[in-house]
């Protein structure tokens, strides 16, 4: 029995735009921030259940912003640092 041929499509195709392959550190940022997201939920959720009752309610509050907003300072720093590596490399190879 003869296995079945797949028909390329114009879906199915990839364009060489698409075909390039994955700038340097994009899977260890991929990787960072997977990984800094699951520790804040779980920093989130081990402090509501834990100690929840050793703050005020203000202050439990404000903890939670906080760490999320360094979570988020923490993401943005390294994602703009690799655009800005990212897109100046991108810039100097469409000159040439």
């Amino acid at each position: 029995m003869e296995k079945a041929k797949s028909i390329p499509d114009k879906h199915t195709i990839m364009t060489e735009k698409e075909k390039k392959i994955v700038p340097p550190g994009l899977n260890s940022r991929v990787a960072a921030s997977i990984i800094i997201v699951f520790a804040w939920l779980i920093y989130a959720i081990v402090h509501v259940v834990f100690l929840w009752e050793r703050f005020s309610t203000i202050q439990n509050i404000a903890l939670l912003i906080i760490s999320f907003l360094l979570g988020v300072a923490i993401l943005g720093a390294m994602w703009a640092s690799w655009g800005i590596k990212i897109s100046r490399e991108y810039a100097s190879s469409e000159e040439d």
